[in-house]
């Protein structure tokens, strides 16, 4: 039997402290070099496109296959998730992965702050007020000791109901920003937006910052301008390989001869301790996220077994020959 997990069961299960513990797991095993995740397959509709990603972590005998279609339909229909024993091949879950994209999303940043931004770091300036900014604040904050943030997003009730909500569930003030360099004066930033054209500048960027930025993974997206990514000390990624079909940013810096892809890191590497993350109180570091598949299938495998645990979840009966 195998179990479907939805929305709501992921709601109800999911905290951020499992999640980053589950995403921390697997960037170590990355830095080891012992997790498949091939690149993202992207298959064009006469819509938009088909998103396929998939990963394999040998040491939790787990892998998975993700099938998304968040580019061509306004809704969140259209994804799932199959978890499955990597060595019996046996289907064990099935999950909705609305819910859980933007919490292994905002895990991911989670780490990366633990990993490189200051320990002293307080403030957070967030671009974007949507679901994922709020995933994208909760990990932050279970990554440092927050004091104060400060959000920018083009709608106003949307940044009045974020700023609420966050206020009330961090017990810290979250304020609406009045420009983007009152943003880019924090000293932790995330960029969680669907942009076309950059909303951080490196003209903005002051030494000792840490970026998340997540919004933009693909090439018709771009959050950072040229002179930003040139002022970063250190630039990581989750994924090299996938960041060079995704990252505009990255791609964009790399042809204009601003970057060499040997100077980008994986985040695995720094979590591993093959290199070192911050070197220096001054250092610019940037963690790009593009949300890649081992993230999925280290989530998932936690939530299955608290889901077993729990009595969580709908059984499904699947014939096996």
């Amino acid at each position: 039997m195998a179990l479907f997990l939805s929305e709501k069961d992921i709601e109800q299960l999911g905290s951020m402290a499992e999640a980053m513990d589950a995403v921390r797991q697997v960037f170590v095993l990355a830095g080891r070099e012992q997790v498949s995740n091939p690149p993202r397959q992207c298959i064009d509709l006469p819509h938009g496109t088909l998103r396929l990603t998939t990963a394999v972590i040998p040491s939790l005998e787990r892998m998975a296959v993700k099938v998304s279609s968040t580019l061509v339909f306004k809704s969140n229909s259209g994804r799932l998730l199959i978890l499955s024993d990597s060595e019996s091949g046996r289907i064990l879950a099935l999950l909705e992965v609305f819910q859980m994209g933007a919490l292994r999303t905002g895990a991911a940043s989670g780490v990366a702050t633990e990993l490189l931004a200051r320990r002293d770091a307080r403030t957070v300036g967030i671009f974007g007020s949507g679901r994922q900014a709020r995933t994208q604040l909760w990990g932050v904050a279970s990554a440092r000791t927050i004091e104060r943030a400060t959000v920018l997003s083009p709608n106003p009730l949307h940044v009045a109901s974020f700023c609420a909500e966050m206020s009330a569930r961090f017990h810290f003030p979250v304020v609406a920003a009045q420009s983007a360099e009152e943003v880019s004066a924090a000293d932790i930033i995330i960029t969680a937006t669907t942009a076309r054209q950059p909303v951080l500048f490196g003209s903005h960027l002051k030494a000792g910052t840490h970026v998340n930025a997540i919004g933009s993974n693909m090439l018709s997206r771009c959050e950072l301008d040229d002179e930003a990514v040139g002022k970063f000390d250190l630039i990581t990624v989750d994924h090299r390989e996938q960041a060079k079909q995704e990252s505009a940013e990255l791609v964009g810096a790399v042809e204009r001869g601003i970057l060499a892809w040997d100077q980008v890191r994986e985040i695995g590497e720094v979590a591993a301790g093959r290199i070192s993350g911050r070197q220096r109180e001054s250092d610019i570091t940037l963690f790009k996220s593009l949300g890649v598949a081992m993230e999925d299938v280290a989530l998932a495998a936690r939530l299955y077994e608290m889901a077993r645990e729990r009595g969580v979840g709908v059984e499904i009966p699947l014939t096996e020959r």
